[in-house]
């Protein structure tokens, strides 16, 4: 028996890195899995199906049941509908990781609109709109969930070259730490 036998969670960004990992420990705890990713290279160009199955195969091969989603974080249609998929594969959601990201590393000094905003675009808003969806359903299906943020040290600490980064993950901790407050507040 696993720790998370029964639940159902949804990790975004989990064809790769951190969030390969989640999925991975999630179904070996018993969790069925949505493994949402765009399937885009590291600094978010392209997409491609590959990476999001792979994971979904790897978890079947060990007994685990998943389900792939595509949809990029940075839409709200595509956030909305990673929470459906969840729910009608599933029958509900009870985890969000939000871990889906990108880079575009440079020094403040050679930084652009563009690479700010992507980053900015992937990282917060992306969390942003798959947290809300995610707790929308979690309210209305009235027995609550957990929610967890991939954030960074970059954000809490900084590095050299991830002015935008650092700024996006930070941004994170408080999202989080102002829902922590208002769902203190609330009784599900």
């Amino acid at each position: 028996m696993g720790m998370l036998d029964g639940k159902v969670a949804l990790v975004t960004g989990a064809g790769g890195g951190l969030g390969r990992a989640h999925a991975m420990l999630l179904a070996r705890e018993g969790a069925s899995v949505v493994v949402n990713d765009l399937g885009g290279a590291r600094d978010g160009t392209g997409s491609s199906n590959t990476m999001a199955q792979n994971v979904v195969e790897e978890i079947k091969a060990e007994g685990g049941q998943a389900i792939a989603n595509y949809g990029s974080v940075t839409n709200r249609d595509d956030a909305k509908a990673m929470v459906e998929d969840t729910v009608s594969a599933f029958d509900k959601i009870d985890i969000l990781i939000a871990n889906a990201g990108i880079l575009r590393d440079k020094s403040f000094k050679n930084m652009d609109d563009e690479m700010w905003d992507v980053v900015m675009d992937v990282h917060l808003r992306g969390t942003y709109l798959s947290t809300k969806a995610a707790y929308d359903k979690m309210i209305e299906q009235g027995n609550g969930g957990r929610i967890i943020m991939t954030s960074s040290t970059s954000g809490l600490i900084g590095n050299f070259g991830q002015t935008n980064y650092g700024a996006a993950k930070m941004g994170q901790v408080g999202l989080m730490n102002s829902m922590k407050i208002e769902l203190s507040l609330i009784h599900i």
